[in-house]
């Protein structure tokens, strides 16, 4: 059934000139022969319609050079050299002209035509238009050149990590942030993120946990290790959990931004915002005080004004009644003083503070200052001992604001002295220092060392309870 088919021989079976010529179209390449001069004695269709050319018969009717379609002719002669020095060329890649004026990317691959003596008496080849690989190409490196540009010379850390905490990729910012000088550095230098980075040892699992739970983290925030310099750092984290087309996780990826300045600032807000609170609470505590430290004096001058009342009315003893308006006029220079000190907050909160200094004789400031308290050490039957210095006469200061400041002390002697106790005012002076010193004491209930660095802040009482308690 079968028929045996005859041998063929392939030596002897040669394609047709027309087959020929459709293999060399389809191909989908430019084949050319020219002269060593760059006369073009063949160019097929393809290489015609590269050029701008209707079909290979217009080419060959143009007659012009090969050289005329070169954009830079450094590129026929490189292309040249090497067929010289190689014998081919395999894929040479330059620009040619068309006859419209576009320019196309080609890439060459030819050989010189010999003589029977070896010696070179044409070109042929072919060309392939790469026009659009070629600028596919130059957009992505321009793409990558963009990209480079933004990753080096971006401010925030940008940064490729594994999912085992070890860093792939890092731009100068994020190595310059944890102390290194170059990115291979830091490659090698950071082994651990989770135990060699953060703070807190569960920060990085906090991460992690939140990247793999909606695959990317926001502005989180974490103080970190400057790895090679150890210094402790804020930083705000943006990052995304990169995975394959199949939802494997691959690495991390992210941006860093050093926050320290803006934490340290925030730090500093809320210290002044507690501060603030503070200094209102001690103020509003300060006002309840002081409007009980007025009540006192004006309860005194009301109460002297009366017994005055009565005694012009039935004595005749003008010294009893002078001592009771004297002890009226005290009274009133305290309120008036109590009533200045509250005027005199305002100034030192507006910066408007000033002192009249003169020269004060140091015995009247301190008579002067026991006067105003005498009625309260009294009533509480404390004894009263003072101590001046004879050397210290007479001294360059305010006088009002030193008895101010003698009153205070000493009333607040008289307020936390036991009854019976006693309270002492003296002044000594120092020759060599040039100075002045007044010691306020009492036998009261002293003021625990715990309590002592406050007692300079504004408005601060050490113990309301005890204000109350000692009156």
């Amino acid at each position: 059934m079968a028929k045996a088919m005859g041998a063929v021989n392939l030596d002897q079976t040669e394609p047709t000139t027309t087959a020929l010529r459709k293999m060399v179209e389809f191909s989908g390449v430019g084949l050319f022969e020219t002269t060593l001069s760059g006369e073009i004695r063949y160019g097929n269709d393809y290489l015609a319609r590269m050029l701008g050319f209707a079909d290979s018969a217009a080419l060959a009717a143009d007659g012009r050079s090969a050289d005329t379609f070169y954009v830079d002719l450094r590129d026929q002669q490189r292309v040249r050299a090497e067929i010289e020095a190689r014998g081919r060329v395999n894929a040479a890649v330059y620009q040619l002209r068309r006859i419209d004026g576009r320019l196309i990317w080609v890439c060459e691959r030819g050989t010189a035509m010999r003589n029977e003596l070896g010696a070179p008496i044409g070109y042929v080849g072919s060309l392939t238009d790469v026009t659009d690989l070629v600028e596919t190409q130059m957009r992505l490196a321009q793409t990558e050149a963009d990209y480079r540009r933004i990753f080096e010379r971006a401010t925030e850390g940008i940064y490729r990590s594994s999912l085992d905490g070890r860093m792939l990729r890092s731009n100068p910012a994020l190595c310059q942030l944890n102390g290194y000088a170059t990115e291979a550095e830091q490659t090698i230098g950071v082994r651990d993120i989770a135990t060699e980075w953060y703070v807190e040892p569960n920060r990085r699992a906090e991460f992690k946990q939140q990247l793999e739970d909606h695959g990317h983290v926001k502005d989180f925030e974490s103080e970190i290790y400057a790895h090679k310099t150890r210094q402790r750092l804020w930083i705000s984290e943006n990052a995304y959990l990169v995975r394959d087309a199949d939802g494997n996780a691959l690495f991390y990826e992210g941006t860093v931004r050093d926050i320290t300045d803006r934490k340290a600032a925030e730090r500093a807000m809320r210290d002044a915002l507690s501060e603030a609170e503070s200094a209102n609470r001690a103020k509003s505590a300060f006002l309840a005080s002081i409007s009980h430290e007025l009540r006192t004096p004006l309860n005194a001058i009301l109460g002297f004004s009366e017994l005055v009342l009565d005694l012009t009315k039935s004595s005749d003893d003008q010294a009893q009644v002078n001592g009771y308006v004297q002890h009226i006029k005290d009274s009133g220079d305290h309120l008036l003083a109590l009533i200045n000190d509250i005027l005199d907050i305002a100034k030192i909160e507006a910066g408007q503070m000033t002192l009249d200094k003169n020269q004060v004789l140091l015995q009247d400031i301190c008579d002067g200052s026991l006067r105003l308290v005498q009625q309260q050490a009294q009533r509480k039957q404390l004894g009263i001992v003072t101590q001046l210095d004879p050397a210290a006469q007479v001294i360059y200061a305010d006088g009002r604001r030193l008895k101010q400041i003698l009153v205070n002390l000493l009333s607040n002697a008289i307020k936390f002295t036991p009854q019976g106790g006693r309270i002492g005012l003296e002044v000594a002076q120092d020759t060599a220092a040039e100075t002045i010193r007044f010691v306020v004491w009492d036998t009261g209930i002293g003021i625990p060392v715990d309590s002592q660095r406050r007692l300079f802040e504004p408005f601060v009482q050490l113990d309301g309870r005890l204000s109350r308690e000692f009156g």
